[in-house]
């Protein structure tokens, strides 16, 4: 009984760590399209790391529309500012 249970924990605690590791990897993808995204609207990347993940999903929906102009720009900016 104590085996299993010590199998349990240990299964538990990898599956855990495994699902953050994954999850940092994601956000490190989002990260790295949205450096791209703002190098190609002419953006500093400098304040990237204090941005909300709410703030990047609004940055990446704009640039997915396709409209990468100067109205995204200033769209982006606005987001970046908050």
């Amino acid at each position: 009984m104590k085996r299993t249970l010590l199998a349990l924990a240990t299964t538990t605690a990898l599956t855990v760590f495994a699902s953050g590791a994954q999850a940092m990897q994601e956000f490190d993808m989002v990260q790295d399209t949205l450096k791209a995204f703002l190098v190609e609207l002419n953006i500093p990347t400098d304040n990237i790391d204090n941005l909300t993940m709410q703030q990047m999903r609004e940055i990446i929906a704009i640039v997915d529309s396709r409209e990468m102009g100067d109205g995204a720009r200033t769209q982006v900016l606005g987001i970046m500012a908050r």
